[in-house]
């Protein structure tokens, strides 16, 4: 579990994705590992359906997987 600070995302990613991750950092940077990992799985599946419905780019998802290491 990590997130790679090299890696940019786009600022006006759908409101919600970016509360998502939001929410990750604040468990990233309290080393709350489990709850990181509960909540990881549920921010995964959500990019997955942002893509599939076109509301993010190929761009967009290959970048947030590698931010948070899906790749």
């Amino acid at each position: 579990m990590f997130i790679d600070e090299a890696i940019e995302l786009r600022k006006d990613l759908p409101d919600r994705l970016q509360r998502d991750f939001a929410e990750l950092r604040k468990y990233y940077d309290a080393g709350d590992w489990f709850n990181f990992d509960i909540f990881f799985e549920g921010v995964e599946a959500t990019v997955k359906g942002y893509y599939l419905a076109g509301k993010i780019s190929r761009e967009d998802l290959d970048c947030i997987f590698r931010k948070y290491g899906i790749l």
